[in-house]
């Protein structure tokens, strides 16, 4: 027992327990109790501390995760800043610790090595793995952000940030509201406590629940319960096999605002280069897990592969086609657009053929 103990990290163990219990029993007991506010008050402070809350979330996903995790993107400096300032207040640790340990997760995904390993159980992933000082002590290895003068100013001076953002300025919000102590408790800590819980979702839940579209290698899985919860982190089996692209969910209906807010920072010139991944790599990525099971039966080989090989041709062709479109003289440009109709059409009867021989696979079990 002494010795597991000794294992804990005091000092985040209390924060992550006594930040919720305080903060809900301190907010009981002045509601049932105290007669210095009124539900006005109560209401706009909610309403600020449910703003203050989706923005801080979304600092962690745009900033701490696609931006500095990734680098799917490039960030102008008054974005970087506003992003490091408010995700301060989230209370996860600086930009740069949250960054080397997510790039630790990723290139030790699901082994021993990973700090969050859903193999070592949902309460490890979720937030036990915190509470270690094995894995909070982990050393950074990140020397492009120990670069980067915005990011060392904000892990430097982490706690004056983190207090200041997390508790200090809803206050201050609170008492501009009619009502400090609710601000302190509402959009200080019970805000802490909730974004922290589902952004620890995606450690937890994403690796445990959903499907596996891309991967079945992995254990990170789509879920859009945790999308959004997350603002679109919940498209977690897709990140880990195309973690290189800014988008989580590809398709436009997809809950992503991590996403949109990307796309919007771009318009405005505060983000540029923007990457992704080729439709046609995510789609070979789609059919070959679609064809796991029958990977190495006849039926694969003589009616699966040839199909196979001709959507994923006919994609190709398509991207290289409008590429070529972009930069095209006007003489040329109908022809390329005609040719880009048909690559098309081959697309979609070959999808079409495609979905009808998974069925058949399906229910005739041709399995390997």
């Amino acid at each position: 027992m002494s010795k597991n103990i000794q294992k804990i990290c005091w000092s985040v163990t209390l924060f992550l327990i006594l930040n919720p219990v305080i903060s809900i029993a301190a907010l009981v007991l002045y509601l049932v109790f105290s007669n210095q506010y009124t539900g006005s008050e109560v209401l706009w402070i909610s309403v600020f501390g449910l703003v203050f809350g989706f923005l801080t979330n979304l600092s962690i996903t745009m900033g701490y995760h696609r931006l500095f995790s990734h680098r799917s993107f490039e960030a102008h400096p008054i974005l970087q800043n506003i992003l490091l300032f408010i995700s301060a207040g989230a209370f996860q640790g600086s930009a740069l610790k949250w960054s080397s340990d997510h790039r630790i997760h990723h290139r030790y995904e699901d082994t021993d090595r990973d700090p969050y390993s859903i193999n070592r159980g949902f309460w490890h992933a979720h937030m036990g793995w915190m509470m270690k000082d094995e894995t909070v002590s982990l050393p950074i290895v990140a020397r492009d952000l120990e670069k980067n003068k915005w990011v060392m100013n904000q892990h430097n001076y982490y706690g004056y940030w983190s207090i200041g953002v997390g508790y200090i300025l809803p206050t201050i919000v609170g008492a501009l509201l009619g009502n400090a102590f609710l601000g302190l408790v509402i959009a200080g800590g019970l805000r802490i406590f909730l974004t922290q819980q589902s952004t620890f979702l995606v450690n937890s839940l994403s690796h445990t629940l959903g499907k596996t579209p891309y991967s079945t290698q992995k254990t990170a899985k789509d879920s859009i319960i945790v999308a959004i919860l997350t603002h679109g982190e919940g498209y977690h089996n897709f990140h880990h096999q195309f973690q290189i692209d800014y988008r989580n969910g590809i398709r436009w209906y997809h809950w992503d605002p991590t996403k949109w807010s990307i796309q919007l920072a771009a318009l405005l010139g505060l983000a540029k280069k923007l990457k992704t991944v080729q439709f046609s790599e995510i789609l070979r990525a789609r059919l070959q897990t679609e064809t796991e099971k029958f990977y190495q039966s006849k039926f694969y080989e003589e009616k699966l592969q040839p199909v196979y090989e001709r959507i994923v041709q006919s994609q190709i062709r398509f991207e290289q086609l409008k590429k070529e479109y972009q930069v095209a003289s006007r003489e040329k440009m109908d022809q390329i657009k005609a040719e880009m109709q048909l690559a098309q059409i081959e697309f979609q009867a070959n999808m079409k053929m495609w979905k009808v021989l998974i069925r058949t696979a399906q229910r005739s079990n041709y399995l390997a």
